[in-house]
């Protein structure tokens, strides 16, 4: 199973949460793509002793951020948010496709419902977030036809489609003509250009927002709990500029991420993780 993480040195720590949470929930030997720009070189060493103590692997590869510089970023939104955009042109070769997962997310259930989706022909496979009245407004902003916006968290990948179809410049050219009007930058991008490739996956199973519990609550008259989110939801995403590993974090299953990460602390604790990754050095 292939994994694909996009991000800075800043989020390795809760990488390492969403990740012990997939391991738990996956019954296959996973390898994770980590696509990345200033992550250091003894940072990656921890990471894929990590990795290598639950039996899987990890893969570093190192873009260049001047590929975005033309692109939208600041604190919040950094260059590699649109890494995944270009995943496929980056890959290994035998990579035909990759599951890309934001650093804020715990995997609940088994994963492989979801890596298996048949993609038909799609680029992406994506959930949306559901919001009648912005979805509006984004198909107009965005100027397409389509009726959902898609959360760029949780995106399976086609890459062997990609690979053939889909050129790296054809993305940054939409960057750069509609820079100033990209308010979610990646995102915007994703809706923007690929909108009618994208197959619509299920969000109360693939790309819950945690946020959202009463919206959800109320939307489906009590069917999807919080029994039906523990035994059912595959993707956990704690969206939005709250997170669970701020202080004060409001929403709900923040019980439950502290739980993960408590895991994730006794591991790193452990004498054999320490000799796992002076092993790799």
């Amino acid at each position: 199973m292939n994994i694909l993480v996009t991000l800075n040195a800043a989020y390795v720590p809760p990488l390492k949460v969403m990740l012990r949470s997939l391991f738990d929930n996956c019954s296959e030997k996973v390898e994770v793509y980590l696509m990345h720009s200033d992550i250091e070189k003894p940072e990656l060493m921890q990471l894929s002793a990590f990795v290598e103590m639950h039996g899987h692997k990890l893969y570093s590869m190192t873009v260049d951020k001047n590929i975005f510089a033309d692109a939208p970023v600041n604190f919040y939104y950094p260059p590699e948010m649109y890494y995944r955009l270009i995943a496929h042109t980056v890959l290994p070769e035998h990579v035909d496709r990759i599951l890309y997962l934001d650093p804020d997310i715990l995997v609940l259930n088994p994963i492989e419902s979801l890596y298996y989706t048949d993609l038909d022909g799609y680029y992406f496979a994506a959930a949306a977030h559901s919001k009648p009245v912005i979805d509006y407004i984004n198909r107009l902003r965005l100027r397409t036809e389509s009726n959902k916006y898609y959360n760029s968290g949780v995106l399976l990948i086609n890459v062997e489609l990609m690979r053939k179809e889909v050129d790296a410049q054809q993305i940054l050219d939409y960057i750069q003509k509609h820079a100033y009007e990209l308010i979610l930058p990646d995102q915007d991008v994703l809706n923007g250009l690929f909108w009618n490739k994208i197959k619509p996956l299920d969000e109360y199973l693939y790309n819950y927002d945690a946020r959202r519990y009463r919206t959800y609550l109320i939307a489906t008259k009590g069917r999807v709990n919080l029994d039906f989110v523990i035994h059912n939801t595959v993707i956990l995403h704690f969206c939005g500029r709250q997170k669970p590993w701020h202080p004060n974090y409001r929403h709900h299953f923040g019980i439950l991420y502290k739980h993960y990460q408590k895991l994730v602390q006794r591991m790193e604790n452990l004498k054999e993780y320490e000799v796992v990754a002076e092993a790799i050095k």
